[in-house]
């Protein structure tokens, strides 16, 4: 970012208090907080005694010096957050000399609303237990453990017209289509890390795309991320995904003309097992056996354990003899019998033909 001339400002980070704590020795742990920036240490608080309600007043302030000449810049603001580490003092036993500490969590504050003029900001910020931390079971009827935070300059940082003119990226993520069904409330949490073409080319948009996502949700509001996405996205290497998500949601709403022309764009540019599996079932839907055939078969050249690829291949083998053997009104009573049996031991066909 642009930097601006002017002198060192101090930068205040104030922890006033902390929320549902409780420690490895008890609900009511002594306990200080460490505060970073910038790797590095810029002061510990006092020890404080936790209550049994589990809240502790620390009102810990910590600073560092702004200066766009050198040290701390804006770019360091922008993607460098504060990190609060909360540490348990464990009561001394007989002979020791020292104290014994354990980290219990820590938390993190974002400083970019001092790009965006603000000159002072509270937040509360979850703190967030390392692991086996007594922090990761919450007390009962208590939520996510928290620290109150408050930053503080002497005047902002930009001016308005800094600020207007500056070259801060922001990217809000407004909605997700599809995504893994591990992402449900009740589940454990998940992270997702996406890649964007900066500065963008032009003035058209660009997608951010989830490789791995598991189809789930509003079918009708995905298919069209989905088709607006192919419309303007010509990168097959990444585009393989998307091309089995829609052709999915096509085949699943019945839309098989659609499918087809989707999946025969994914065998063009990147074909897989799949991609020639979703194309011979929007043929076999709309009654094109042959070429239905011919892509089951890629398919099972590609992959000879994908069941789902044999089964289609028995059913378009299978619907042509029935559809003949009915025409041609076989007189066999023993060769019927015996079509009916396999019919109901494998499940294909309709043995009442």
């Amino acid at each position: 970012m642009e930097q601006v001339p002017s002198t060192g400002r101090l930068v205040q980070i104030t922890v006033t208090e902390g929320y549902d704590l409780k420690g490895f020795k008890g609900d009511t742990p002594v306990t200080f907080i460490r505060a970073e920036f910038n790797q590095v240490v810029l002061g510990d608080s006092a020890k404080i005694t936790v209550s049994p309600e589990g809240s502790a007043k620390y009102n810990f302030t910590s600073s560092f010096e702004f200066n766009p000449e050198g040290g701390i810049t804006l770019d360091d603001l922008a993607h460098k957050p504060v990190f609060l580490t909360v540490t348990e003092v464990l009561p001394k036993e007989k002979k020791q000399k020292e104290e014994k500490t354990l980290i219990l969590g820590q938390a993190v504050v974002d400083l970019l609303p001092l790009l965006e003029g603000q000159s002072s900001f509270q937040t509360t910020v979850p703190l967030h237990p390392v692991q086996g931390s007594p922090l990761e079971t919450p007390r009962s009827n208590a939520k996510q453990c928290s620290l109150e935070v408050k930053v503080l300059v002497a005047e902002p940082l930009l001016t308005t017209a800094q600020i207007s003119g500056g070259n801060l990226l922001k990217v809000t993520l407004e909605a997700a289509y599809s995504v893994p069904e591990s992402f449900i409330p009740t589940g454990p949490g998940q992270n997702y890390m996406v890649g964007l073409q900066v500065p963008s080319l032009g003035e058209k948009d660009y997608p951010i795309l989830f490789k791995n996502g598991t189809l789930n949700g509003n079918h009708s509001e995905a298919k069209a991320c989905y088709e607006r996405t192919i419309s303007f996205v010509v990168d097959a290497s990444e585009m393989h995904f998307i091309f089995l998500r829609l052709g999915l949601i096509y085949l699943e709403e019945k839309e098989y003309e659609k499918a087809k022309k989707t999946y025969m764009q994914a065998c063009k540019r990147s074909p897989s097992c799949l991609t020639w599996l979703g194309l011979g079932i929007a043929c076999y839907r709309l009654e094109e056996l042959t070429e239905a055939e011919d892509a089951l078969s890629e398919a099972n050249a590609l992959n000879n354990y994908n069941a789902e690829v044999w089964a289609y291949l028995a059913l378009v083998c299978l619907k042509p003899g029935l559809q003949y053997m009915i025409k041609l009104k076989l007189k066999d009573e023993a060769l019927l019998a015996e079509i009916h049996t396999l019919q109901e031991t494998v499940g294909f066909g309709n043995p009442s033909f």
